[in-house]
């Protein structure tokens, strides 16, 4: 039986002292080959990390597509990242047909540091919670999206209004 319920107002479910604009990020996880990956080894002058639960699931597909096609493609400078904690290669199959080489996919799974540094993760099932967010080159957080209730997509106009700020 579930402890708890992912949905209502996500930051009544999320820690309080979560990450926050202005904090830097620093995390390992999984590639979809299972190989480490370390943040703090790109250098890519801007990154988004778009946070989702579980990618079988409707919305995190969608969003994934999403930001896939669409920050790719006008903001190629962008380093753009999808983490879940599902497993590498449940990553890998849901997104195999439309998934940019340039796409960075990664499991929290394993390491489990994105979601415990972050504190953005429903510690009732170890999910992480739906986010976007705009690291600068010293990865610090310049952006940030909690998206409530869970079950919805994220504001994207709002993140790529952002981006325009950025890239001129």
């Amino acid at each position: 039986m579930a402890k708890g319920t992912m949905s209502g107002d996500v930051a009544t479910l999320i820690a309080s002292n979560h990450l926050k604009v202005g904090d830097t990020l620093t995390f390992k996880a999984d590639t979809v080959k299972w190989e480490d990956f370390e943040l703090t080894n790109l250098k890519k002058e801007y990154k988004v990390i778009s946070s989702i639960p579980s990618i079988d699931t409707s919305v995190c597909l969608l969003q994934t597509k999403q930001f896939n096609e669409t920050i790719l493609n006008k903001y190629p400078a962008v380093q753009l990242i999808t983490i879940s904690r599902d497993l590498p290669f449940a990553l890998q199959r849901a997104c195999e047909s439309f998934v940019n080489p340039e796409h960075i996919l990664l499991s929290d799974t394993n390491y489990r540091e994105f979601g415990h540094k972050t504190k953005l993760y429903f510690e009732f099932n170890n999910l992480l919670a739906r986010s976007v967010m705009v690291l600068d080159q010293n990865n610090q957080v310049i952006y940030l999206q909690i998206v409530s209730p869970v079950s919805s997509e994220p504001n994207y106009q709002d993140t790529y209004h952002f981006l325009d700020t950025l890239i001129k």
